[in-house]
């Protein structure tokens, strides 16, 4: 989904729930063909769960997942040491792995990172897993947004899924650093 994508949805949100955008946000499509599976909003911790699955699927049974946490009270890492931990988790909880650290940066003034982890086989869904990483560090909030495959993705499927990430950001009315929305 390019930005130009993004755009039309928020202008869509806009017009259909009368929202604006007000102060950070995180920039966020959903894929053609996906639904929304689980959303989830932790009072003692602050931090946002939300999951979208292929329509037909549930949470349980996936083929794909696009998982994003939104940490509300922000944390004390970078985007890469979030992504460095990330990897030592990863390797903690999954015996047969492989991952790798892919290009960090700034977009939009913001820092990210970027991570892939390959799992043989997850111990909470039995399945093999692929699993595309992208962490944002915003100044209210910690955004990460997680693209997964229980399967091995086709190299097509692997673009798309970097394409997608790479269209997620955050912005800030306060900096005035989002897409403009005429009504």
């Amino acid at each position: 989904m390019n930005r130009k994508s993004i755009l039309l949805l928020l202008i869509f949100a806009i017009s259909v729930f009368g929202q604006n955008l007000k102060d950070e946000n995180l920039m966020q499509g959903i894929p053609k063909g996906f639904k929304l599976g689980f959303k989830d909003y932790n009072k003692k911790t602050h931090i946002s769960l939300i999951e979208f699955i292929p329509k037909g699927e549930t949470v349980q049974n996936w083929s794909q997942m696009i998982t994003t946490n939104i940490y509300h009270r922000n944390i004390n890492l970078s985007a890469k040491e979030y992504i460095q931990y990330m990897n030592s988790s990863w390797k903690k909880s999954c015996q047969d792995n492989y991952t790798k650290f892919l290009p960090d940066g700034k977009e939009n003034g913001y820092e990210y990172a970027l991570f892939m982890a390959y799992c043989k086989k997850n111990k909470m869904t039995n399945k093999e897993e692929f699993t595309y990483f992208k962490a944002i560090k915003g100044n209210d909030s910690f955004y990460v947004v997680q693209k997964a495959f229980s399967y091995s993705p086709t190299k097509e499927e692997v673009i798309a899924s970097m394409k997608y990430l790479q269209n997620v950001f955050i912005c800030d009315t306060r900096l005035d650093n989002c897409p403009k929305v005429v009504k």
